[in-house]
């Protein structure tokens, strides 16, 4: 009979579906909050509101090693075979900074006035 071979641990994946299951997290306690908001203060919005900040802090800790593990992916991602920049990346970085400009038009109060 033959042994099972354990397979070993896989850091990448580990990190990876961490990384999706933290985004799933932070997805749901953030309309848990909105939908919290307007009742009195209660145990629920507390509790769901250090929720969403701790899984906060593990998604960036788990996105810092996901790019760590995965930079020279990214890196053949940005850039195209001269030394330019890829037009997917070009476009990736006008679509980030067409969200923030909606965001803040169309919501004023996040600009902290």
């Amino acid at each position: 009979m033959e042994a099972l071979q354990r397979k070993s641990f896989n850091r990448r994946k580990f990190v990876s579906v961490s990384l999706f299951l933290t985004l799933i997290v932070l997805v749901i306690t953030g309309v848990l909050i909105k939908v919290f908001e307007n009742f009195e203060e209660g145990m629920a919005i507390h509790f769901f509101t250090v929720l969403h900040v701790l899984t906060g802090l593990g998604f960036a800790v788990f996105a810092a090693l996901h790019t760590v593990m995965n930079w020279k992916a990214l890196k053949s991602y940005i850039k195209t075979k001269g030394t330019g920049i890829s037009r997917e990346a070009l476009w990736a970085f006008f679509v980030g900074v067409l969200i923030v400009v909606v965001l803040f038009v169309a919501f004023p109060e996040m600009q902290g006035r």
